[in-house]
């Protein structure tokens, strides 16, 4: 390999660590941070809203402690928004 070769082939991988590291920092501060945040908010009426959906992005960035963490707040979130929703189907037909 040239160096000129050997150049371009360092320039290319320091691009695409460089890029790595960008989107990593996406996953801490939006998925993991500012987007859980905001969904954790309030409980949302419907049980298949996409709030209730596991984020893969976010769960990149978590270490294992804080997947489960987020695991079980996910499960129990859904069970509110599944009662809710069949307290308000019944109230419905009623």
């Amino acid at each position: 390999m040239t160096r000129w070769q050997r150049f371009k082939h360092e320039l290319f991988l320091l691009r695409h660590d460089f890029a790595d590291w960008r989107r990593s920092i996406r996953r801490r501060i939006w998925n993991k941070g500012i987007k859980l945040f905001w969904f954790r908010l309030w409980i949302r009426r419907d049980e298949f809203h996409p709030s209730l959906s596991t984020d893969a992005e976010a769960m990149m960035g978590m270490n294992p402690e804080e997947m489960a963490a987020y695991h079980d707040d996910i499960a129990r979130r859904r069970a509110i928004a599944h009662k809710r929703d069949l307290a308000n189907e019944a109230a419905g037909k009623k």
